[in-house]
């Protein structure tokens, strides 16, 4: 929840001086096919990283899972605990639904917007929260990963 806070913030902060500075909101005055691109991009990029983070669930759920074999030493991962251990996969399974509705909601942005001559900034501030949020999720994703590499290797 912190990730979508920090999201609306930024995004707010950015709404609030293009309104003082009597700028346009988001991205209105960009050409239609900037914005139509910018925002295929993100959905693009959102959907493969979806899908690369939910392979990353079902590998760790194959390391976390694994057991040593009868009379060996034990795995340095079985010495987590069940606490530690959905920790890790919460995190994982946390920037899926964010990085699902990033590609949602970019794509309605394009089709909301169309080829007008102007953008929308309500749905263009909408995805941009939810990217600004995926991003730090993803974060996030890669400390935990970088975590348990250490611990399977160390």
């Amino acid at each position: 929840m912190a990730d979508y806070l920090w999201a609306a913030g930024a995004v707010s902060l950015w709404l609030g001086v293009a309104l003082t500075a009597a700028h346009p909101l988001m991205l209105e005055d960009v050409d239609a096919g900037a914005r139509r691109a910018l925002f295929q991009t993100l959905a693009t990029l959102a959907g493969a990283t979806a899908g690369l983070t939910l392979t990353s669930v079902s590998m760790l759920i194959n390391v976390l899972g694994k057991k040593s074999a009868p009379g060996q030493r034990e795995l340095p991962l079985e010495r987590l605990s069940p606490l530690h251990r959905r920790q890790i996969g919460e995190v994982f399974l946390f920037a899926i639904p964010g990085l699902g509705l990033l590609v949602v909601g970019a794509l309605v942005t394009v089709v909301l917007e169309g080829d007008g001559p102007t953008g929308l900034w309500i749905p263009e501030a909408v995805v941009f929260v939810l990217a600004f949020a995926s991003v730090l999720a993803l974060l996030r994703v890669a400390w935990a990963l970088r975590r348990v590499l250490a611990i399977a290797t160390g």
